[in-house]
């Protein structure tokens, strides 16, 4: 049997009831953190013009638009809201491997909502979703040279989103493998080695048109459509269609049922990217141990891995999303009392105080570091603050705050963080009730559990 019928068949016999309990928590977690991110989202420059390009193309449907009172067709509400969730740059993070739940759970929120899943059948998909995305990237990681050349994450993450709605519309081994054979006709190029020239694209990774696509692969299988059965296998494989320049086809389904790839994705604390935090996380630590403040400091030498000296630095910031890849600008905004935990503000940009601390921190190459990041998967940070009166205070960090390994970020501060980013759009109280509601998904309906999420 080919290796795309073998992952086909894993994937059809996926059952709640195997799940191991804290993979299941870990799931409700997710969409807890997802749900909260694209309400947020939802206000942000690129959703007000994501939204309503899509409203104009859409007649109605069953599927939420969070953050307002529309409804689209599966396929583009999951577009509106994974762009929503990635605007602030808080949704979840996989090193070297983006953003991983915002190609699925928008999906599956959609599709769930279509076709009146309960609870329990939304986790089993999402959980299917995380294992088939993160298993087909460890696989076809390319080497670090073709990484520096080709990269994207939205092109192989679509069949996480593929998966869940495959498995929400309870498809057969056979027709799981008829819409993996679809889904990379609709799959976006890796473009992102452009993504830092500017202006920065506000589609971000473009994990909408990853959950539109992976929903239109879905729908045409249900509409009769047939695609290639072997699309994971032999020399021209789709790792080679999306520009790896290897596969290890045993990855795909390696301790399948013992590894959870969804227990090794990490919760965000701050809204920038995932590759600063370790430099937040130092510059925290040392402003809160010696009680410092920024009229104490001179200035700030932050020594990290080139890739990030090179993108994240330069030409101040013209949006958020261009802040979200600044480190300057993410350390100045912890100065001035105005961290990015609840998502980056366009008012900010405009802020010369915050400027002017910007240009006071510089970046270098920290030896060793390349090889941690690209080899290990790590994140080191060494953050120098250099004060007034000469001295000068070091904080190493090599893996942030939420991600395996690192410091906590457990349910507590998610269940907070959730409140936090919704109560301004939605009121405390419906805030509330849905934090609830998405927690006993097992026991819901999912329309049911969505019923608080309604705009003011």
């Amino acid at each position: 049997m080919s290796l795309t019928r073998d992952v086909a068949n894993t994937i059809a016999s996926l059952t709640y009831d195997e799940l191991p309990a804290h993979v299941r928590g870990k799931a409700k977690l997710l969409v807890l953190d997802h749900v909260g991110c694209m309400i947020a989202g939802s206000t942000t420059r690129g959703a007000h013009q994501m939204t309503p390009y899509l409203a104009r193309i859409d007649s109605g449907g069953p599927s939420t638009v969070f953050g307002t009172s529309l409804r689209f067709h599966p396929a583009n509400a999951a577009h509106a809201n994974a762009l929503s969730a990635s605007m602030l740059s808080l949704d979840d993070s996989y090193i070297l491997f983006g953003h991983p739940g915002a190609s699925i759970i928008p999906a599956a929120l959609a599709v769930a909502e279509d076709v009146g899943s309960s609870g329990k059948e939304l986790i089993t998909a999402i959980v299917g979703g995380y294992e088939m995305s993160l298993r087909l990237g460890t696989a076809m990681r390319p080497s670090e040279d073709r990484d520096r050349q080709v990269k994207g994450y939205a092109t192989w993450q679509i069949f996480g989103a593929c998966t869940a709605a495959s498995l929400l519309y309870r498809f057969t081994a056979t027709q799981i493998a008829d819409a993996y054979g679809l889904t990379p006709m609709h799959a976006p190029l890796p473009f992102l080695r452009k993504f830092h020239s500017r202006p920065m694209s506000l589609l971000k990774n473009n994990y909408g048109w990853a959950n539109k696509g992976a929903i239109t692969a879905v729908d045409l299988v249900r509409a009769g459509f047939h695609g290639n059965r072997t699309i994971f296998d032999g020399d021209d494989g789709f790792w080679a269609m999306a520009g790896s320049d290897r596969f290890e086809a045993g990855d795909m389904l390696d301790r399948w049922g013992e590894r959870y790839f969804i227990l090794e994705t990490g919760f965000k604390p701050f809204g920038v990217c995932r590759w600063i935090h370790t430099a937040v996380d130092c510059l925290r630590a040392l402003l809160s141990r010696h009680r410092l403040g920024r009229a104490d400091i001179k200035g700030i030498h932050v020594e990290t891995v080139s890739e990030f000296v090179r993108d994240f630095n330069g030409p101040w910031p013209q949006s958020t999303v261009e802040a979200a890849f600044h480190i300057p600008y993410a350390l100045a905004l912890e100065l001035h009392d105005k961290s990015s935990a609840t998502g980056l503000r366009e008012d900010d940009l405009a802020d010369k105080d915050l400027q002017e601390t910007a240009s006071r921190i510089s970046l270098a190459t920290l030896a060793g570091a390349d090889e941690k990041f690209y080899a290990k998967k790590l994140l080191p940070a060494r953050v120098n603050v250099i004060l007034w009166n000469g001295e000068t205070l070091c904080e190493e960090a090599e893996i942030p705050t939420g991600a395996p390994g690192g410091p906590a970020f457990g349910p507590v501060e998610v269940e907070a963080k959730f409140l936090t980013l919704t109560s301004p759009i939605i009121g405390e109280a419906n805030a509330v009730r849905l934090k609830e509601a998405l927690l006993e998904l097992e026991s819901l309906s999912v329309r049911e559990a969505l019923e608080s999420c309604a705009v003011m």
